[in-house]
């Protein structure tokens, strides 16, 4: 069973992240994860995957990329009832302390009101933020990462999140 993975990308910082989760996949998954630019497909193709990964930065003050603020309320109209949803974003967190990864907050949850069940999610504990939606309980709804002050983690963070992923996903070894 294939995974869809979904992004939006401003700067070209989750784009070039998912690109590295898909890698990472192929890698011990050969051909299982497939890319969708979400600017370019309908909302309602996530539906045709038990599996889903999103990829969304948190813009400016804790707000939705633009193509994903765009096709925002086009998921009320999807039923994610019986999908797995796993969250991944960037964000600054020196910068904007107080909306470190918003986005992968304001859209999971949105996913799970429509029935998705969230999983893979991460330990918030090494970061260093004030606040963030996309954070409950000291653990992010996802994967989060800071392209901006920490480069230079987000490579081992996505090789420890596709571990998480693997399991949470049910994926053969």
């Amino acid at each position: 069973m294939k995974i869809g993975i979904f992004y939006g990308s401003e700067t070209g910082n989750t784009e070039m992240n998912v690109k590295r989760v898909k890698d990472a996949l192929d890698a011990r998954f050969p051909g299982l994860a497939e890319l969708h630019d979400i600017r370019k497909v309908p909302v309602t193709k996530m539906t045709e995957y038990k599996k889903v990964i999103v990829g969304c930065p948190t813009w400016n003050v804790g707000e939705l990329q633009s193509d994903w603020a765009d096709k925002y309320d086009d998921i009320d109209d999807v039923n994610l009832a019986g999908i797995k949803v796993a969250m991944m974003g960037c964000g600054d967190q020196s910068g904007y302390p107080n909306n470190f990864c918003d986005a992968i907050g304001l859209l999971g949850l949105k996913f799970e009101e429509q029935g998705a069940e969230l999983v893979a999610f991460t330990d918030a504990g090494p970061y260093d933020f004030d606040e963030s939606m996309g954070s409950d309980d000291g653990m992010f709804l996802g994967l989060a990462l800071d392209e901006d002050n920490e480069p230079d983690k987000s490579e081992d963070r996505i090789a420890e999140w596709i571990d998480v992923l693997a399991e949470d996903f049910e994926l053969a070894a």
